[in-house]
């Protein structure tokens, strides 16, 4: 039993989600209530997006093994993905309190309280996390962020660059920083200096490919915008880039390609309520009917706690051609 679970974690560890999951049924047919293989199916499942199976292994794994700091940690990223910051918070103080080591709890919480906009205890979390990891970047970004979203853009910068000479590796600190520099220039000035970077240090940095996104949308580039996306797509492939680049095509008004690049994404994420809005209005806007019935009767098995909706949209379409 140890050596099929060390097996699995081994995979998961890798990358290879699939063969975790595999190896992880494996266990659970021979021991269903085990609750670190059931901890560990719910990491596995929540990083291949699947809220709803997620979510179900983590409850049996907390009813056989009650709550540790690791799926507290899980209850914790679970709702973060889902936009629930208030609950999100409360479970990483919670997996905090039960002796997390390392910071990933203390800055999920501060970033849970960014986004509440509880900005005093956001400071908090994360001067706590660099006091824990002083030579971390992760937490004096966060500082930088708080700073930023106060409106003290010097402070900003300063924590930024303190958190780029800690790592000058760590990608997000040397984009944050570079963003809040930028932040100085004037709006048509912001994308040369990037390009520039980019041809230079930043060739590989996905994260500052999002500031010239954002740069572009700001002043109203939306198909420049898309392409930048794009090309964070190409580097990373994670499923916000590629949502930010439906938003964006729509935008720019190129409507038969936003629907198809967030149809996809709906389909990877389907609990996303802005996303599955947005697609709908997408293809009522283009009279798409049959694409948009096709989309939801592929949704409606894996849309867990959004299915009612899905199948609410679905009786709206009525019966398809040829069969009403």
């Amino acid at each position: 039993m140890t050596t099929s679970l060390d097996a699995a974690l081994r995979l998961k560890r890798e990358g290879d989600l699939q063969g975790a999951l595999l190896a992880l049924e494996g266990v659970l047919d021979a021991a269903p209530s085990h609750p670190l293989a059931l901890a560990h199916l719910a990491e596995v499942q929540l990083r291949r997006g699947r809220l709803g199976e997620a979510g179900a292994a983590l409850e049996r794994a907390e009813q056989a093994g009650g709550s540790s700091a690791f799926t507290a940690r899980l209850r914790g990223d679970l709702a973060y993905r889902r936009r629930r910051y208030a609950e999100a918070a409360r479970a990483y103080q919670e997996a905090d309190a039960l002796g997390e080591k390392g910071t990933w709890s203390l800055l999920r919480l501060g970033r849970c309280q960014l986004h509440l906009g509880d900005l005093a205890s956001a400071r908090g979390a994360a001067a706590a996390a660099a006091e824990r990891e002083p030579g971390s970047a992760a937490p004096w970004s966060l500082l930088g962020e708080v700073a930023a979203k106060s409106g003290a853009g010097e402070e900003a910068e300063a924590m930024f660059s303190r958190a780029h000479e800690r790592d000058p590796q760590d990608k997000w600190a040397h984009a944050k920083l570079v963003e809040a520099r930028l932040a100085r220039l004037d709006p048509e000035l912001r994308d040369r200096e990037i390009a520039v970077l980019m041809k230079s240090t930043g060739r590989s940095n996905e994260h500052l490919v999002e500031v010239l996104a954002r740069s572009r949308a700001g002043r109203g580039a939306t198909a420049e915008a898309a392409e930048a996306w794009d090309r964070r797509v190409q580097l990373r492939g994670d499923l916000r880039s590629r949502k930010m680049r439906g938003y964006a095509l729509r935008k720019a008004g190129r409507l038969d390609e936003a629907a198809s690049v967030i149809a996809a994404a709906l389909l990877d994420d389907p609990e996303d309520l802005i996303l599955f809005r947005t697609y709908l209005h997408l293809q009522r806007q283009r009279g798409a009917t049959e694409e948009l019935r096709a989309t939801l009767e592929q949704l409606a098995p894996r849309a867990g706690e959004r299915r009612g909706a899905v199948y609410g949209e679905l009786r709206k379409l009525g019966p398809p051609p040829g069969q009403g």
